[in-house]
């Protein structure tokens, strides 16, 4: 089935709304026309009523004469009749009148005014509408009144409606087309530029993701639009550019270890080895082996984070009490670097306790790693009214202003000939933020080159519902 386009729709409701609205000018004029007739034909029926009454009352004539003048009011007129009785019921006069029954009604009296309320309406066997008055007059020198009954039978006037009632169809049945059509042909002029941004965006291809298009040019309510696209547009280039890199350097970071066994297991084939040749050949693929496994669960962490597949347990923890067992945790491996750890902190904060050492252990592992000997690590926790935060910062060669924007980024590293791929897998601050995305809160970086780095946890205040448990 042949979808309707939105022009098409848009000019079938103006044509809609055109008949309506000229559909119920057209009842109005109509009904005007109608009630403005009604009283122009009433008043000429009142006008020969009461002239009906003076020529009966005049005693100048006599014989037919006399009746001639009385038939005389609505002789030229086929639409009026008069009937003229006698006291009695006979019939004297019957000018322009018909064979249809005229309704017997209570004649006016004498001595009351001919006027709107003597009139009564019927209708003929075929149709047509009759108006007429019935009232007593005074015939010359006569005791007794006579009654008389004139009627106007609506032929004209009903013809004269109906055919302004098919005109007044036909010309708004015209109007609604011509309306539909005009408005038709309106949409299309005006949907020009919606035409042009959908040619626009056909265009857009991997190479070429720019929308080819000023929105400045566009008309107002279409300006929005467009650089909503152009915004679009260029998200797509920056996530595709972070796509191509993070496959680079996924690409250099997994052909670093697979070489390392490659090679190693190629040279212990190429002669005979020894038992213990054999076994450290074993032992150092195991650690590549586990570098590789590192790295996989990693990048999966992270794929489950960005699709909230990663089930958060948030409970309230000492903050002091996490801090200290992290500090005890990497003790050796900051003798190992020649640095020692600070601790300092006081609250609590609700966070995934797994998910919270995990961070933080990112965090201090980097630091450890780029801090000169001699110098000292300093974990601080602090609880606010917005929440808790956590701060790791650490002395050391600092991050360059251009490379902060990429920080979070997968696989980024500062150094581009990633001299140290063999230490870092690139992906522990990306890990930083998903974790806390799935905690809805924030992290943030201050670095000086040459001077102090600090990274901030930022943990939203939870409920009163949450669950409370020290730390493990």
């Amino acid at each position: 089935m042949r979808r309707i386009s939105l022009t098409a729709r848009l000019a079938l409701a103006f044509g809609v709304a055109a008949l309506l609205v000229l559909g119920g000018v057209g009842a109005y004029l109509y009904r005007a026309l109608a009630t403005q007739v009604v009283e122009r034909d009433d008043a000429e029926l009142l006008r020969k009523a009461a002239r009906v009454r003076d020529e009966l009352a005049d005693s100048g004539a006599a014989g037919a004469e006399y009746w001639r003048d009385v038939g005389g009011v609505v002789s030229g007129n086929e639409e009026f009749a008069l009937l003229v009785r006698a006291p009695d019921g006979a019939l004297l006069l019957a000018a322009n009148a018909t064979r249809d029954a005229v309704p017997e009604v209570a004649p006016l009296a004498l001595a009351a005014a001919i006027g709107p309320g003597a009139i009564h309406a019927w209708s003929t066997p075929a149709g047509y509408p009759v108006r007429g008055v019935t009232a007593l007059a005074r015939a010359g020198n006569a005791r007794e009144p006579l009654r008389f009954t004139l009627y106007q039978t609506a032929v004209g006037r009903v013809t004269l409606l109906r055919a302004y009632r098919d005109k007044v169809l036909a010309a708004t049945v015209l109007g609604a087309l011509i309306a539909a059509c005009l408005g038709y042909l309106l949409l299309r002029i005006g949907m020009a530029p919606l035409r042009r941004i959908a040619a626009g965006a056909s265009a857009v291809t991997v190479t070429r993701l720019q929308l080819p298009l000023d929105p400045a040019r566009l008309p107002p309510e279409l300006e929005e639009l467009a650089s909503a696209l152009q915004q679009m547009m260029q998200r797509l280039h920056e996530g595709f550019e972070r796509l191509s890199q993070f496959s680079a350097d996924l690409a250099h970071d997994f052909r670093t270890p697979i070489g390392n066994l490659l090679g190693q297991t190629q040279v212990a084939l190429g002669a005979e080895r020894s038992a213990d040749e054999y076994q450290a050949l074993l032992a150092s693929n195991i650690e590549e082996y586990e570098r590789l496994a590192r790295m996989i669960e990693n990048m999966l962490f992270i794929a489950r984070a960005e699709n909230a597949r990663v089930a958060v347990n948030p409970v309230t923890l000492d903050l002091a009490r996490e801090l200290h067992g992290l500090s005890d945790y990497f003790e050796g491996l900051a003798e190992t670097g020649g640095v020692t750890i600070a601790v300092a902190g006081s609250g609590s904060v609700l966070a995934d306790p797994l998910l919270l050492r995990r961070a933080v252990s990112n965090l201090v592992a980097n630091a450890i790693r780029y801090t000169p000997a001699g110098q000292t690590i300093t974990m601080r926790g602090a609880q606010t009214a917005a929440g808790a935060s956590i701060e790791v910062s650490n002395p050391g060669p600092g991050i360059a202003p251009e490379h902060m924007p990429k920080l979070f980024d997968r696989f980024f590293r500062g150094d581009a000939a990633r001299a140290n791929s063999g230490e870092s897998s690139g992906v522990g601050l990306a890990i930083v933020r998903s974790i806390m995305d799935l905690h809805h809160g924030t992290v943030e970086v201050e670095s000086e080159v040459g001077g102090v780095t600090v990274f901030r946890l930022r943990f939203p205040a939870g409920d009163d519902t949450a669950r409370t448990r020290g730390s493990a």
